[in-house]
């Protein structure tokens, strides 16, 4: 194998080990977020939930094919890679620090509605900072998704009597919809990386 593929191996590897386990998170995700349709929103919901199912399962199941794929190849400590690890820990101990706290506030106040609106707020604002941290742009386009999910949730709550399910799957609407979008989107991404070496399974 000459010097010149050992390299575009390593470089693949090294970026492919990075992205492809993420589509499993985004999926367990969806679901947590998909978790109160079918409570607030009976046979609609209940199959907006079973869609949200076969979708997730779906990005599991290849995204584990892409983990596994991405294994065969070496890889590669860089400068770049080490910025985007550090800086990317940094943000998420922040936005997940907040959450929790913020979480337990709700809780004692007695405003555990909040919660999920909360939650999803937050983990929107987080898109935004990592779309320059990861040089992507779709994370600008899938960040109001969930903004806008979680404010109108939000509004339910501080001026209607909906119960505190129905604020979940408001906001939940919207973290389902970016996770699953940004899940689908490292399915194609791994795709396009594969295209880009040369790489075949």
């Amino acid at each position: 194998m000459s010097n010149q593929t050992n390299t575009n191996a390593t470089q693949f590897g090294t970026i492919a080990q990075n992205i492809a386990p993420y589509g499993v998170m985004m999926a367990i995700f969806a679901l947590v977020y998909a978790a109160c349709f079918g409570l607030t929103w009976g046979w609609a919901g209940w199959t907006l939930l079973g869609l949200v199912c076969v979708a997730a399962l779906i990005i599991v199941v290849l995204s584990v094919r892409n983990v596994c794929h991405a294994k065969q190849f070496p890889v590669a400590q860089t400068a770049e890679g080490q910025r985007i690890v550090r800086t990317m820990g940094i943000l998420s101990g922040i936005t997940y620090s907040t959450i929790w706290l913020l979480g337990i506030i709700l809780a004692v106040i007695g405003q555990a509605k909040f919660i999920m609106p909360m939650v999803t707020l937050l983990i929107g604002f987080h898109f935004v900072p990592q779309a320059k941290i990861m040089s992507r742009k779709i994370d600008y386009f899938v960040a109001p998704v969930p903004i806008f999910a979680a404010v109108v949730a939000i509004y339910l709550g501080c001026f209607t009597n909906e119960p505190w399910t129905v604020l979940y799957a408001v906001a939940g609407a919207g973290g389902a919809t970016a996770t699953l979008i940004y899940g689908c989107y490292i399915i194609y991404a791994y795709r396009r990386l594969m295209r880009q070496y040369g790489i075949e399974r």
